[in-house]
């Protein structure tokens, strides 16, 4: 919401800085490379971004006259616009004593530390997890309510998954985005513009970007969920280009 915020303001001829106190662009959905090809989208439309740029303030009176950050430097403004995500509301859950850390407590029935007191959704975290989006949170919901009626049913996670539209590029990311480590083995393919990363552990898809081009979104997902096993091709050593050509020709044949 912060990127279409300020592009939409750049777009009436204001102008706008942009500070991203991660070292890229949407971290939680991109890798760095991804971060560095979507800034190049944000400045294209005459927006300064400044990323690593921690607010410690917002200065001005009676009126906002500038953003302190961290450093000492303080950013001239004279209309700053907030953007920081969701953050689960737990302040009736706690009042109840339920256990609470960064959302309330389930387990995976999304029953709570109190019987018959269950959560789901934004306020819900399971196995540390906050998901924050639509789609798990409706299928928490489903997987909730039949427990409550006695069916015992267990959610065991999924990958996370965001479908965006950013500055009019279209964007896919879902699970593992980032390599902990060397059993991690990440493929990348870049070309006019458009940017994909496919990580695989053990032979497994784990986690994958879509940037610019999201017509192997289908079929990642699928292969992602499924647990799919890509030792053969793997064994190939496929470079990025050849990866995106074998994902779409399994596209099609499904």
């Amino acid at each position: 919401m912060g990127l279409e915020a300020a592009a939409a303001l750049a777009g009436r001829g204001v102008d706008v800085t942009l500070l991203e106190a991660h070292g890229w662009l949407l971290p939680r959905q991109l890798n760095q490379r991804a971060g560095e090809v979507l800034a190049e989208q944000v400045v294209a439309r005459g927006i300064t971004l400044r990323s690593r740029a921690r607010t410690r303030e917002i200065v001005g009176h009676p009126r906002v006259g500038g953003v302190r950050l961290e450093d000492g430097e303080t950013i001239p403004a004279d209309l700053v616009i907030v953007a920081t995500g969701i953050r689960p509301n737990s302040y009736l859950a706690r009042r109840a004593g339920l256990a609470v850390d960064r959302g309330v407590v389930v387990d995976d029935t999304l029953a709570t530390s109190r019987p018959h007191v269950f959560a789901a959704g934004d306020v819900a975290e399971h196995r540390g997890v906050v998901y924050g989006i639509w789609g798990p949170s409706q299928h928490q919901g489903s997987i909730a309510g039949l427990n409550m009626v006695g069916v015992r049913t267990e959610f065991g996670g999924i990958p996370r998954s965001n479908a965006l539209k950013v500055l009019g590029v279209d964007l896919y990311s879902i699970g593992q985005v980032a390599a902990e480590d060397g059993s991690f083995h990440p493929i990348d393919h870049e070309r006019d513009g458009r940017y994909g990363r496919f990580v695989f552990h053990d032979n497994r898809l784990v986690g994958a970007i879509l940037l610019g081009d999201t017509s192997l979104t289908a079929r990642v997902k699928s292969a992602i969920e499924g647990r799919e096993d890509f030792s053969a091709l793997l064994r190939k050593h496929p470079d990025g280009g050849q990866l995106v050509d074998h994902l779409a020709a399994d596209g099609k044949r499904e």
